[in-house]
């Protein structure tokens, strides 16, 4: 899983943050202001930082162990194969979904979900491609975290 790379507060403002965007596109006066700064993808990927940051607390650090707990069974159980079948493909899907939804500027209220439940999937991506998403998702996520703490007066 993605590690705590950004604090509960932090993840909480990442929430906040993409609740009031989510509302401020829904403004008439301010509806064209943000579609031109792009906020339908802001709002996802503060969604995606706030479900990482939830690492960070004890209900998350509790789904991070059932979340490896089912993988793991997955794989020992069902056989290392049908196992990256049963737990890679579905976080493959979600990822591919989600980064073509930034890029083709079609985010939707699923892109949010996505968003939600993309850290999670994205553990249960085996080997070096599962690395290498995680790694990625770090990355943006521990960047996004700190510039939205930083202005919330939390770094």
């Amino acid at each position: 899983m993605i590690e705590t790379a950004v604090t509960a507060a932090a993840g909480g403002a990442c929430a906040g943050s993409a609740a009031l965007l989510y509302y401020a596109e829904k403004l008439p006066g301010l509806s064209k202001i943000t579609d031109k700064l792009h906020t339908d993808r802001t709002q996802a990927v503060l969604i995606a930082t706030a479900s990482a940051a939830m690492v960070a607390t004890p209900a998350g650090a509790w789904w991070n162990r059932t979340v490896n707990s089912v993988n793991d069974w997955a794989v020992g159980s069902v056989g290392e194969w049908t196992g990256l079948i049963v737990t890679g493909i579905p976080g493959l899907f979600v990822t591919a979904i989600f980064v073509n939804d930034l890029i083709t500027r079609r985010v939707e209220h699923r892109t949010r979900i996505l968003g939600a439940v993309l850290p999670v999937l994205a553990s249960t991506i085996p080997g070096p491609i599962g690395a290498g998403v995680q790694s990625v998702l770090a990355w943006v996520v521990t960047k996004v975290g700190t510039l939205v703490a930083g202005a919330f007066g939390m770094a």
